[in-house]
């Protein structure tokens, strides 16, 4: 109000509005918070509505998703594809190096701003894994304690799948993985129609190689997302 800045509030809609929505707002802040990056979206504050609802006061941003990128050009050039991730995963660095764990990197949650493929900013670290012993962190993560599935299917390692406890770094790498074979192939490496089928494949290991479904990829490249995505 004072500085006239343009920014974007982000709140939950009435029929969402529930104790497990606002725990997750107040992690997407602290996570955000937390990782000092470029290439992670700003919350300035939080502040509450007349009802007790929580707003996170954020950059706005100008451009598009990865995600709505992919839905219109299904594929992208290496090179694209390369400068988009060379950011996440400067920013993952960093969100690591502060003991933070996204577990829901996905093309929806990626975006280019302006359009441009370099410059890139990390979104929505709601279901994100916070390290720490305070109360307020102890109970952010109270979710994870539960084995519940968290994250987005298409793009979550075994581990997380599978409901396993002690997620760490290693999941987002996968989830990089993910997101990198899509925008070379067109398709997430375990395509499937639901649930099952992309469990099936997950627990199968069998994760058809970049090469057999984008075989102009330069070698070194599609070496790099198989060995992102491998079982062990």
């Amino acid at each position: 109000l004072v500085t006239h800045k343009s920014v974007a509030l982000k709140f939950l809609h009435a029929q969402r509005d529930d104790a497990g929505a606002r725990r997750r707002m107040l992690r997407e802040a602290r996570a955000a918070c937390a990782v000092q990056h470029p290439n992670v979206v700003a919350v300035h504050d939080v502040l509450e509505g007349d009802d007790g609802t929580p707003m996170l006061v954020m950059d706005l941003l100008r451009g598009e998703s990865l995600g709505e990128k992919l839905a219109r050009e299904r594929t992208l050039a290496p090179t694209d594809a390369v400068a988009i991730i060379r950011p996440v995963l400067s920013a993952l660095s960093a969100a690591h190096a502060a003991g933070i764990v996204h577990r829901d990197l996905k093309p929806d949650n990626v975006f280019l701003v302006d359009g441009v493929c370099s410059d890139v900013k990390i979104l929505d670290f709601g279901v994100a894994k916070l390290s720490g012993k305070d109360a307020a962190t102890k109970e952010t993560n109270r979710l994870t304690e539960t084995g519940a599935m968290i994250g987005t299917p298409h793009y979550m390692a075994p581990e997380q799948a599978f409901g396993e406890a002690d997620i760490d770094a290693r999941a987002d790498l996968w989830s990089v993985g993910a997101v990198l074979y899509e925008c070379l192939a067109g398709v997430p490496p375990t395509d499937g129609q639901n649930l099952g089928q992309i469990l099936k494949v997950l627990a199968s290991g069998k994760i058809q190689p970049l090469a057999a479904r984008a075989p102009a990829v330069p070698s070194g490249l599609d070496a790099i997302v198989d060995g992102l995505l491998a079982i062990e």
